[in-house]
């Protein structure tokens, strides 16, 4: 992304997509960082914030759409990394009601990403 305080990193896996953001989430970014995000919003997504050093309430918003898009269509959305400031911005505004914030990548997964039958029966053997 160009002339940004974000930098976004997108890996795409079989069943989900993770994406790394690095930087600031305000409002000059935000915007760019929402559309990206809602590129992505047809699958399961799994956001790494733990590079972001400051989120405005315009960087929570284009969380927040990103959960919306994610819900319309059937997919997760699950928050990994999130430093203490921004797990209390998440929680002031509620959407931590909404968005999972998870402290590993393996709970983010199991947030976001459907389970097959196999899967579960795997965990529960």
């Amino acid at each position: 992304m160009k002339d940004t305080a974000v930098a976004m990193v997108v890996i795409e896996h079989e069943r989900h997509t993770t994406v790394l953001l690095t930087g600031e989430m305000d409002r000059a970014s935000a915007p760019a960082v929402r559309t990206r995000l809602l590129d992505f919003a047809a699958r399961p997504i799994v956001l790494d914030i733990a590079g972001v050093s400051f989120f405005d309430a315009e960087g929570m918003r284009a969380v927040s759409h990103c959960a919306r898009r994610c819900e319309d269509n059937g997919a997760g959305l699950a928050v990994v990394g999130a430093r203490p400031f921004a797990r209390r911005m998440f929680h002031v505004l509620g959407l931590d009601q909404r968005v999972p914030l998870c402290a590993s990548m393996d709970e983010a997964l199991w947030c976001a990403v459907p389970r097959t039958d196999d899967e579960i029966s795997d965990w529960l053997a």
